[in-house]
């Protein structure tokens, strides 16, 4: 796996892109039949979060990375996604969690199901801090690493976790199948909840 190292600087600008990305993603979408609706603009360097990874990369990692970092480094993921035509038709979306405390957590497929987990997502949580840090690739898989903070809406309560979005490619069609989201999960349920992060519940009789 090949792995960009943390970014050492403050917080940095997301709205910023490689300016050769877009022959990487024109042969992408030429090979999935699919050219995007709308045409991407590169929106300068890269970070050093996929900097690093410049010249490690073989040209298919390097496509799927351009992919992932176009729909990262900008502002509304959703329209993105529609956008980039990079997504399987039922691509699955898991998100863990107890869904009775964050209703955004469950498995979600296909656009619209992932368009409702951010509504949902949006509807409890409210970030103020989202920070990219690194990215990681290797074979048919790239590895978004960033840092979210804010509070649960209903509370007010903080929460602070590093965040991993693991793409999964199918070498076939070249489109996005899975996406898996691992994040620190108390954090989130105990600012819902109104708790101080890693406070302990008590059992209940007889547990």
């Amino acid at each position: 796996m090949h792995r960009a190292p943390p970014t050492s600087s403050a917080r940095r600008p997301r709205a910023r892109m490689v300016a050769g990305v877009l022959p990487l993603l024109s042969g992408v979408w030429a090979c999935a039949g699919a050219p995007p609706a709308v045409t991407p603009t590169p929106l300068g360097p890269p970070p050093p979060a996929a900097a690093a990874l410049r010249g490690h990369l073989s040209p298919r990692e390097a496509q799927e990375l351009a992919i992932v970092r176009w729909i990262h480094e900008g502002s509304g993921i959703i329209q993105r996604f529609r956008d980039s035509g990079a997504l399987a038709d039922s691509v699955e979306w898991v998100v863990p969690g107890p869904p009775d405390v964050l209703p955004f957590a469950g498995t979600w497929r296909g656009l619209a199901g992932i368009a409702e987990f951010q509504r949902q997502l949006d509807a409890t949580m409210r970030y103020d801090r989202v920070e990219l840090r690194e990215y990681l690739a290797s074979a048919n898989s790239v590895a978004a690493v960033f840092l979210g903070e804010g509070v649960a809406r209903a509370t007010g309560h903080p929460f602070r976790s590093e965040i991993l979005r693991l793409y999964t490619f199918d070498p076939a069609t070249r489109r996005i199948v899975r996406v898996r989201n691992f994040y620190d999960t108390g954090a989130y349920i105990a600012a819902v909840r109104g708790e101080a992060a890693g406070a302990r519940r008590p059992k209940p009789p007889g547990a």
